[in-house]
């Protein structure tokens, strides 16, 4: 049988910008392409699949390689540039969105050198494929769309079903809030959560302009949005990007 190939933007190990495990170094893979087009994209060159994955080594070093990259490809590249950390915490999986490659994650994924614990971004609208390759995650970071700010059609039904599917593993939610998001939507997301696991923690975070981790939000806004969540009776928090305001990948 023909193995699968995948599109890889990039590889790399940084610290943990977002969410729960925030300040861990993590070895990334960015996969190429998403069938979302949020407006607060920060990763548009990861929206399409690419001609080559850029690999990101210590002392600065960088290499291209040809897209598509076969299971193999991948697993050695990945599995050398993890050699070079100490102490990595997770292999995260980014994206684009991941799960736009089930298919590839799930050949991947069981059969991987690299043993460290796997970390989904995820979107978390497509739990068909989630339900294929959960069983190799053990982070789950689910974002939920909110219309308002990302431009996109809300997906409520999908998000709670690939909450759901998740509660048990370490997961958490992301929702990102700007000084245009509708207060009704994001407490709608945090009634959603509450639904699945009121213990499922939420992250607000502020959408960002430019490279230097800007909020587009103001403190007043951010303080009434808070509120509006935790009266919904949901562990939430707010964090954001810290790797922008540190100006790390």
């Amino acid at each position: 049988m023909r193995s699968c190939v995948g599109n890889v933007s990039e590889i790399f190990a940084s610290v943990q910008g977002e969410g729960e495990h925030v300040g861990r170094r993590h070895v990334f893979v960015r996969f190429g392409g998403c069938p979302l087009r949020c407006r607060y994209c920060d990763t548009p060159g990861s929206l399409d699949p690419g001609p080559t994955c850029r690999i990101y080594w210590p002392g600065r070093r960088e290499e291209e390689r040809p897209n598509p990259l076969t299971v193999g490809e991948l697993d050695d590249l990945v599995a050398t540039r993890a050699a070079a950390e100490i102490r990595a915490h997770a292999l995260a999986l980014t994206g684009g969105e991941p799960l736009a490659q089930a298919a590839f994650l799930a050949e991947w994924l069981p059969q991987r050198s690299v043993r460290l614990p796997v970390l989904l971004e995820t979107a978390a609208t497509l739990p068909a494929q989630l339900e294929r390759v959960l069983p190799w995650i053990d982070i789950v970071s689910a974002d939920i769309k909110l219309p308002s700010n990302s431009g996109e059609t809300a997906r409520w039904a999908a998000h709670e079903q690939c909450l759901r599917m998740s509660v048990g593993r370490d997961v958490y939610v992301k929702m990102l809030v700007d000084d245009g998001t509708d207060p009704a939507e994001l407490e709608a997301g945090a009634r959603l959560v509450a639904a699945v696991d009121d213990a499922i923690p939420i992250f607000l975070q502020p959408i960002t302009a430019g490279h230097d981790g800007r909020p587009c939000i103001r403190a007043e806004t951010l303080e009434t949005l808070y509120r509006r969540v935790a009266a919904c009776g949901v562990d939430v928090r707010v964090v954001p990007q810290t790797h922008k305001i540190l100006g790390v990948p």
